[in-house]
C-alpha cells in the first residue's frame, strides 16, 4: 500500500497536526451586529493520553504503546501491523479460554457487551463533541464505546456499539454520537476484542466539536445532529459498516463541511441555560432515573414478573414453604401464569428467604430501582446477603465517595469486590476506599482494583491489616503504588492469585510475598520492569509456590534460561507466558526441561525469541492438552516442527506464526485448509515495516 497514488492522495490533502489544532472555523449569522451569533468549529487530535487499561508496549519503548495514539495519524491510510500504533494486549476470545481467565462477579451487572479494554485522551481545548473519528489501521471493530467528561470528571456516553467483524482495511471510525449538553476535552473509548482475529492498531483519534451548543432546526421533527449529518452524506454507505460515517475517508467529513455552508438553514443554537452540568444524585438517582438510558421502574417488574413465571416451579422445589405458601402458589405449579398485577401479592405469601433467593438475580441497578418500590421491598432489596458479591466495574462512570458510602451500608458480608477502572480522576479518595474496607472489608475473599488511581501505598497497607482472608488481589495498572509500598502484602498468607501487571514492584518485596503464599495458584508479573532480576523471582517460585497453575513473565527483560529451568519444579503449570523475555536469548536446554516436568501445559506463548529452534520445542509435543501457541518471531522454525504440533497436539485451538521467516504464506495457507479447528495466526505488514 505504501506508495500507492491512493496514499499520497490522503497524505496530500492531510494537515498537520499544528494547524489541525488550530484549525478554528467561525459560521456566522447575519441577524445584524445587535444580535450577533458565531460558532466556531474546532478539529483536534489527541493532545495527552491520560490512562488505559492495557498496552503491548513496554514503558521502555515506544512501540505498540498507548502514547503513540497522541498526535495526527502517523501510518493511515496505510493497512497492516506498526509499531507506530497504539495496541492492546489481548484479542479475540483466547485469554478467556486460558487457566487464568478471571470470572466476573455478579456477572449479571455486565451489559450485552462487556468492556475488556479502554484509554483516556484529553485535547487541548473544550468542545461540544459533535464528531469522533477514529483511525484504525489494522484489523478494526473493536470499539464498542464512546464516553465524553466534563471539567469535574463526571461521564456521559455518547455512542455504544457491538464488536464488529468488518473488511481487512483502513477506516475512519465515525459513528452517530448522543448530543452531549457540556464541552469536553476528555474522551474514553471502551473495546471489546471478541471479534477480533488479530490485535487492534488505533493510529488517531479526531474530536470535532463546536463553542456553542447546537441542534437541528425545530423544522426537522427533533432528529439530531446525527442523523441530519447522514442525510447530508450524499456517499454510498457501506451496509456492512452501519456504524461509520465515514467509510470514504477520500470524503472525510464532507456532511460537516456542507452543514458549515449551510448552518443556519440546518442548525440553531440550543437555550444556553439549559447545558449545564451532569446531574449529581444519590448511587440509586444515578443508576436507576439519570442521563445513562436506563429503563424505568417498571422493567425491574417485568424482570421480577418474568423470572417468576420461567424459574418460580423450580424455585418451589428448593425451599420448604408453608402450607398457605404452597396453597397461593399452586396455579403457578400447574401452569398458569402469574399476572402483572399479581406480583406484589406473591411476594406477599413468601417468605423472606424465598425473595433473598429470587433478587439474587438481579443486578444493582436493579436492585437499586426495587428499593423505590415500596417499603417491603426496599428492606428486602437492602439485605447484606444480596451484596456479598459486588461488581462495581460496569458502573465505573458513577461510583464516586457518595456511592460508596451508600453501599457500605448493605455490605456487611461482602466477600467479593472488583473497582476496577472505577474512582480516577479524583471522584474516590484513598481515604474513601480505606474507610469503605474498614466498615466492610474484613470478609473480603477476592479484590480487584485494577486500573484504579485511587490505590496507593495507604490503601495497601489498609489491605494487609484489613483483609487478612484475602485469596484473590488484582492490582494491574495501580502505578500509583510506590516500589516501597508493597511490602504490606507479605502479610498476607492465603493468596491464590496476585496479579501486578504494570506496577512498581521490586525484587525483595515479592519474593517476601511469594514465601508467605504457598497456595499460589495464578501469578501475573507481566510487564513489571522494576523487578531487576526476574530470575530471582522464579526461583522462589519454584520452591514457594509448588501449586502454581499459571504464570505471567510477558516482558521480563531479566528473566534467563536459569529462571526457566527452575521453573520445571512447578509441575502443576498449565500456562506460561514467556513473550518478549529477551534475556532469555537462546533458551537452551531450559525449556525442554520445563516441558519435561510439566505434561499439564495448556497455553505456551513465546514471543520474540528469535533463538528459539526446532529442538527447544519438540518436548512440548508429549504435552498431550496444549491448546494454544505462540511462536512470533521465531525466525528459525521449520515448517516440520509447526506441521508435528498440528499433528500430535489434537486439542490445539489456537498458534501464532506471525514473522516467522522460516514459514512461507503459502504453508500457512495449507495449513488452514487442512485444519480448520485450528486458528493459525499470521501477522501482515506493509512494506517498508521493520518488526522490532
Amino acid at each position: 500500500m505504501n506508495g500507492s497514488n491512493e496514499s499520497i492522495l490522503i497524505q496530500a490533502a492531510m494537515v498537520s497536526c499544528d494547524e489541525i489544532k488550530s484549525e478554528w472555523i467561525s459560521v456566522s449569522s447575519n441577524k445584524g451586529a445587535e444580535n450577533d451569533d458565531s460558532i466556531i468549529f474546532t478539529e483536534q487530535f489527541v493532545n495527552k493520553v491520560q490512562h488505559f487499561s492495557s498496552q503491548y508496549g513496554s514503558d521502555k519503548s515506544i512501540s505498540y504503546t498507548a502514547y503513540n495514539i497522541a498526535g495526527n495519524p502517523s501510518k493511515f491510510p496505510d493497512y497492516g501491523d506498526f509499531p507506530q500504533a497504539f495496541v492492546m494486549r489481548t484479542y479475540g476470545c483466547w485469554w478467556d479460554k486460558a487457566p487464568s481467565r478471571l470470572v466476573d462477579y455478579m456477572p449479571q451487572n455486565n451489559d450485552n457487551v462487556v468492556c475488556q479494554d479502554y484509554i483516556d485522551v484529553a485535547y487541548d481545548r473544550e468542545v461540544y463533541p459533535i464528531r469522533v473519528s477514529i483511525y484504525e489501521t489494522y484489523n478494526p471493530g473493536s470499539v464498542v464505546g464512546i464516553w465524553a467528561a466534563d471539567s469535574s470528571g463526571k461521564w456521559s456516553r455518547l455512542w455504544r456499539g457491538l464488536p464488529q467483524v468488518v473488511s481487512h482495511k483502513p477506516r475512519i471510525f465515525s459513528p452517530p454520537l448522543q448530543p452531549c449538553c457540556f464541552k469536553t476535552k476528555m474522551l474514553r473509548l471502551e473495546f471489546n476484542h471478541s471479534k477480533q482475529d488479530y490485535y487492534t492498531e488505533l493510529d488517531a483519534v479526531l474530536l470535532i466539536g463546536t463553542s456553542e451548543f447546537i441542534q437541528p432546526h425545530f423544522r426537522f421533527n427533533n432528529k439530531n445532529l446525527s442523523t441530519l449529518l447522514r442525510q447530508l452524506n450524499d456517499s454510498t454507505l457501506d451496509c456492512d459498516d452501519v456504524y461509520n460515517l465515514t467509510p470514504d475517508y477520500l470524503q472525510t467529513h464532507k456532511d460537516l463541511r456542507e452543514l458549515k455552508n449551510t448552518f443556519y438553514k440546518h442548525c440553531q443554537l440550543s437555550n444556553r441555560n439549559v447545558t449545564g452540568r451532569i446531574h449529581k444524585g444519590t448511587i440509586i438517582d444515578r443508576l436507576g432515573t439519570d442521563y445513562h438510558c436506563i429503563p424505568p421502574i417498571e422493567e425491574a417488574v417485568s424482570s421480577l414478573h418474568r423470572f417468576l413465571q420461567e424459574d418460580f416451579p423450580k424455585l418451589m422445589q428448593d425451599i420448604d414453604l408453608s402450607t398457605s405458601s404452597r396453597s397461593a402458589v399452586a396455579g403457578n405449579k400447574t401452569g398458569s401464569s402469574l399476572q402483572s398485577g399479581d406480583i406484589c401479592g406473591s411476594f406477599s405469601v413468601l417468605p423472606d428467604e424465598a425473595v433473598l433467593k429470587i433478587l439474587r438475580n438481579l443486578d444493582l441497578r436493579s436492585l437499586c430501582r426495587c428499593c423505590q418500590v415500596n417499603r417491603h421491598f426496599n428492606n428486602i432489596a437492602r439485605d447484606a446477603l444480596l451484596y456479598t458479591s459486588l461488581n462495581l466495574k460496569p458502573y465505573w462512570y458513577c461510583i464516586d465517595t457518595s456511592a460508596l458510602e451508600t453501599l457500605a451500608s448493605r455490605c456487611q458480608y461482602l466477600q467479593r469486590l472488583d473497582l476496577s477502572w472505577c474512582g480516577n480522576y479524583n471522584t474516590i479518595t484513598s481515604k474513601d476506599i480505606q474507610e469503605f474496607l474498614t466498615s466492610s472489608g474484613n470478609q473480603l475473599t477476592h479484590l480487584r482494583f485494577n486500573s484504579c488511581q485511587f490505590v496507593n501505598n495507604s490503601v495497601i497497607l489498609k489491605v494487609s491489616m484489613i483483609c487478612r482472608n484475602l485469596k484473590e488481589l488484582c492490582l494491574r495498572n495501580c502505578v500509583e503504588i510506590t516500589k516501597d509500598g508493597f511490602w504490606p502484602l507479605a502479610n498476607l498468607q492465603q493468596l491464590e492469585r496476585l496479579e501486578l501487571y504494570r506496577t512498581l514492584i521490586q525484587t525483595p518485596s515479592l519474593c517476601a510475598i511469594l514465601k508467605g503464599n504457598r497456595g499460589m495458584r495464578h501469578l501475573n508479573l507481566a510487564a513489571c520492569d522494576h523487578v531487576h532480576n526476574m530470575d530471582d523471582i522464579a526461583m522462589e517460585v519454584a520452591y514457594s509456590c509448588p501449586h502454581l497453575e499459571s504464570v505471567d513473565f510477558w516482558k521480563s527483560h531479566s528473566l534467563t534460561p536459569h529462571g526457566v529451568r527452575a521453573l520445571a519444579r512447578c509441575t502443576m503449570l498449565r500456562e506460561v507466558d514467556f513473550g518478549w523475555c529477551l534475556g532469555m536469548g537462546a533458551p537452551g536446554e531450559s525449556l525442554r526441561a520445563l516441558a519435561a516436568s510439566c505434561q499439564n501445559l495448556e497455553k505456551v506463548f513465546l514471543a520474540a525469541l528469535r533463538g528459539l529452534t526446532d529442538r527447544d520445542l519438540e518436548p512440548f509435543l508429549a504435552c498431550s492438552k496444549l491448546r494454544q501457541l505462540d511462536f512470533l518471531g521465531a525466525r528459525s522454525l521449520t515448517p516440520e516442527i509447526c506441521l508435528r504440533f498440528l499433528l500430535y497436539c489434537t486439542q490445539l485451538e489456537m498458534m501464532d506464526l506471525s514473522f516467522c521467516e522460516g514459514i512461507s504464506d503459502m504453508k500457512i495457507h495449507e495449513w488452514r485448509q487442512l485444519y480448520p479447528h485450528v486458528s493459525i495466526k499470521r501477522s501482515f505488514q506493509a512494506s517498508g515495516s521493520v518488526f522490532t
